[in-house]
């Protein structure tokens, strides 16, 4: 069997279809950007899916609430950390103790969006590669 990525999704009117042949010639890399883009693309979708079983409009308020508007310090975000981890804002979610443990990893990977805390992604793979290219091009 060949090495190859596969991804396709369909569901109503939302399509995603993401595919890679892997050889020798394929750059880990590559790879890793392929699946960083997969991750990114089910990312965004991922908490339309949930509006029915949790109340995403009060976790967007408890954002609100712990994430001040406007530059964010170190300090400030220390404090948000300190806060998301704080038995009050959790008391503040709705459900038993595992809807409440879902509501809270929800609000914790929202927070991490609203303050900008960068994780991989796509974009920045895409110019990491095309640099190597560009060096690896001069070299030659």
């Amino acid at each position: 069997m060949e090495d190859k990525i596969n991804f396709f999704a369909k569901h109503e009117k939302w399509i995603v279809v993401k595919k890679m042949d892997i050889d020798e010639n394929t750059e880990k890399i590559d790879i890793a950007r392929l699946l960083i883009s997969i991750r990114d693309t089910v990312n965004k979708k991922i908490f339309e899916y949930f509006d029915e079983e949790f109340d995403l409009q009060k976790i967007e308020n408890i954002i609100s609430d712990i994430v001040p508007d406007g530059k964010l310090s170190e300090e400030k975000i220390a404090e948000i950390f300190k806060k998301l981890k704080s038995p009050i804002v959790t008391k503040r979610l709705e459900g038993d103790k595992l809807k409440k443990e879902i509501s809270k990893q929800i609000l914790t990977e929202k927070v991490l969006q609203k303050i900008k805390l960068k994780t991989l992604d796509a974009e920045t793979i895409d110019k990491y590669i095309r640099k190597k290219e560009m060096e690896k091009a001069f070299k030659s």
